[in-house]
């Protein structure tokens, strides 16, 4: 294996680690947008795209698997619901990191703007399958608190790991 194919490796292994990770600590609130902004910003789109649904099939199976989450038409649309968003806002963060010219700055403002599509696709989705009540103020910046902590440091162990063994990790990329 070559060494930039480790690292092609090992990066999408670590943000399924912290999705599972997330899952588990976390119960419902896996920090999909921080997951998604920083797939969008340190890879290629399918090795994106596939991260993306492997950390929300991560997360369905410990909920369904180990966490009690019932077998029903709701929650497994509402399921289906986050993993279209997840995979969207991958895409937004992707435009978002292309406008800004790649760095960190793009990837935050890829983050910040995915965050509010995230929230505004699911709001959306509960609009016709109900749920608007988890979108009160307190619940939003909750969840955003999270997913802006795991980007935070997922995004920090990157740029350590693009330092340390920049063989390994790509520099943060304008798409």
């Amino acid at each position: 294996m070559r060494d930039e194919d480790f690292g092609q490796a090992v990066w999408p292994a670590m943000l399924a680690g912290a999705a599972i990770l997330g899952s588990v600590l976390t119960a419902c609130m896996m920090p999909f947008v921080a997951v998604a902004a920083l797939a969008a910003a340190t890879m290629d789109r399918g090795r994106a795209t596939l991260t993306v649904a492997g950390c929300w099939a991560a997360n369905q199976l410990i909920g369904f698997g180990f966490q009690g989450y019932p077998l029903d038409g709701s929650t497994l649309a509402w399921g289906g619901a986050l993993g279209a968003a997840a995979l969207v806002v991958a895409e937004v963060a992707r435009f978002c990191a292309g406008r800004g010219g790649g760095g960190v700055g793009a990837a935050v403002f890829g983050f910040a703007a995915s965050f509010v599509a995230f929230e505004g696709l699911l709001y959306a989705f509960a609009l016709v399958a109900g749920g608007t009540e988890t979108f009160a103020l307190p619940i939003t910046a909750a969840i955003l608190g999270n997913d802006a902590l795991w980007f935070a440091g997922l995004g920090l162990l990157y740029l350590e790991l693009r330092r340390a063994l920049p063989a390994l990790f790509a520099p943060l990329r304008a798409h």
